[in-house]
């Protein structure tokens, strides 16, 4: 169910092909279909309340006994629906728990999750939300990531899987069909051998990371946001105290307001940094050395520093009754002009590709970058620094990573930096970037 971060197998492989594996981007195939097309527009609002809808589900039994049985993926969904209608404004009744200890009408089984999602589409507004969240084991076969249903039946034939498992491709056509604009989805799914041992190293492979992005160019949705509890190719783990995975509870500790800024707002850019600070930390207190687990997220057609999820103080601005603002046409990477004066000097920047993992940039004085990433070289991970070179004109930034072999333009907003990436190869890429305090 759960993973933690990368190991890049590179072995020798030359230094600038690391370069290029780390920004072959979450969302390659949608820059490939969108190049050419008009700057997406940048939603700084969810709908209001009333067009707000959610699917959370936990599967903690299979019926197959070859698949392992979990112990916090109920927990895990009871706990941020209960979130959902308290800090972040879904109608009680407008959120659905499909969970193993719920009645048989609400067990997570394939028929009711597929129908589910189908009856969507008879009463989710174009213009509103739906939030989808899925604790649980989750197998790549054959290049297609499955999500698996308690009913579900584990092969390497991917036929069996096409009609017991869910294939992400038909998720991600059921949400299409409905119309939905905004979705956000949390994938707590990482576990690639659900046969294996609870305790085994079952990686989030980057299948899963390509089949929940959306294409918002050629507009599949207007905005979209993925959190996945881990990065790719690395495992999550059970906080065993409270029967749930690390990753939920840090979450619904950020929307209950630990992630709020000073208006006691928790926004998507906010929430993001507060996982990405607290869950590796608390981790490490628990499980001690060697236990990683930074969970990372893929976010398109949001401004990220403005969209509130949720309210700490419902009394400071009500998250529950928000009108939704109207979209700005932005620039491509969602940013409005900054101060000048506002310099990426001596500041440092995260980002993660489901291909390659976490890296880091930091932004030395004289228009210059270390670009770091975690290496595994003879069993052993170290990080690697690339040199390169930045400019900056207002929220305008231009990185150079390596000799001029990959280059990223992009703009500022707040905390959050994004935009397009090319290389020698002729790669394009969309990268996204969170400050580090």
């Amino acid at each position: 169910m759960k993973t933690e971060s990368i190991n890049f197998r590179l072995g020798t492989i030359a230094l600038l092909l690391l370069v290029l594996a780390l920004f072959t981007a979450p969302v390659q195939a949608q820059n490939d279909r969108g190049v050419g097309l008009k700057p997406t527009e940048t939603v700084r609002q969810l709908p209001n309340k009333a067009k707000r809808y959610a699917i959370v589900i936990g599967v903690d039994r299979y019926d197959d006994t070859q698949i392992t049985t979990l112990g916090g993926a109920v927990n895990d969904a009871k706990t941020l629906a209960n979130a959902l209608v308290q800090y972040a404004g879904f109608p009680g009744d407008q959120v659905t728990l499909l969970a193993s200890d719920q009645p048989v009408e609400r067990q997570p089984t394939r028929g009711n999750i597929l129908r589910r999602l189908s009856n969507l589409a008879a009463v989710i507004p174009k213009d509103g939300l739906l939030l989808l969240a899925f604790a649980g084991h989750g197998i790549e076969r054959g290049g297609q990531a499955f999500l698996l249903p308690s009913d579900a039946q584990v092969s390497n034939d991917v036929d069996l899987l096409e009609q017991t498992a869910i294939n992400v491709k038909q998720i991600k056509e059921k949400i299409q069909k409905t119309g939905v604009g905004q979705v956000l989805m949390i994938l707590d799914a990482c576990r690639n051998d659900p046969v294996g041992r609870a305790n085994a190293d079952n990686p989030l492979t980057p299948a899963y990371t390509r089949g929940f992005n959306f294409d918002v160019r050629n507009r599949e949705v207007t905005a979209f946001a993925t959190l996945y509890a881990t990065a790719v190719g690395a495992r999550a783990y059970e906080y065993k105290e409270r029967k749930q995975g690390y990753f939920t509870w840090e979450l619904v500790e950020a929307l209950k307001g630990k992630a709020a800024n000073e208006r006691g707002e928790v926004t998507l850019a906010g929430l993001v940094k507060y996982l990405q600070d607290n869950v590796p930390k608390r981790v490490l207190l628990d499980l001690g050395a060697g236990k990683d687990q930074r969970p990372f997220a893929v976010v398109e057609g949001y401004k990220a520093d403005e969209l509130v999820l949720a309210v700490a103080n419902p009394n400071s601005r009500s998250v529950n009754n928000a009108q939704p603002e109207p979209v700005v046409i932005g620039n491509g990477a969602g940013a409005e002009p900054v101060a000048a004066s506002n310099s990426l000097e001596g500041t440092t920047w995260t980002g993660n590709s489901p291909e390659a993992g976490e890296y880091t940039i930091e932004f030395l004085k004289g228009g210059q970058i270390n670009y770091i990433i975690k290496v595994m070289q003879n069993g052993v991970t170290a990080p690697r620094t690339v040199k390169g070179t930045w400019k900056q004109s207002g929220a305008s930034v231009q990185i150079v990573i390596g000799n001029s072999y990959s280059v990223l333009q992009g703009t500022v907003d707040g905390a959050v930096m994004k935009g397009q990436g090319t290389n020698q190869e002729g790669t394009e890429w969309k990268w996204t970037l969170f400050k580090k305090q």
